[in-house]
């Protein structure tokens, strides 16, 4: 592992970024944190952040896209803020029905060579009627795929 993409969302995003940037430190790998929530769809999850980031005394994020983004440089500095891992952050609010595709596109923009995602747990009827992002990430990333299935 050269450099691997953290995917984080709402979900216990901290531990997730906590045991891929203690992998990454073990090889002397890098690691791209990537925050995603779906445009209108995941309303709830950016909600989550907000309230997540609700420190008092500071400016409100003014948009889901700035939301986003302060949630994932506030998780990834608490995570990874006493490893010695190199990374930078990234974000994005998709506006497509395959999540999937931005994943891979990020993970194949910053040459990572692995990527870390949470896992849903769905029946397989759930699958069908709505999808599974981390199934089409294992399918189509062509690397290393680990999924966190951790309540």
């Amino acid at each position: 592992m050269d450099r691997a993409l953290v995917v984080i969302d709402t979900s216990p995003a901290a531990d997730l970024l906590r045991e891929a940037g203690s992998l990454a430190q073990g090889v002397g790998a890098e690691l791209v944190v990537l925050a995603l929530v779906l445009g209108g769809d995941d309303a709830d999850a950016v909600d989550e952040m907000r309230a997540a980031l609700g420190d008092a005394g500071t400016r409100p994020p003014r948009s889901d896209a700035e939301t986003v983004r302060l949630f994932a440089e506030r998780v990834s500095e608490r995570a990874l803020g006493d490893l010695t891992v190199p990374y930078r952050v990234v974000w994005d609010v998709v506006e497509t029905s395959r999540p999937s595709d931005r994943i891979i596109e990020v993970a194949d923009g910053h040459d990572c060579d692995h990527v870390f995602i949470p896992g849903r747990r769905r029946s397989p009827t759930g699958k069908a009627i709505f999808g599974d992002t981390t199934q089409s990430v294992v399918l189509n990333f062509d690397g290393y795929v680990t999924v966190s299935t951790a309540e």
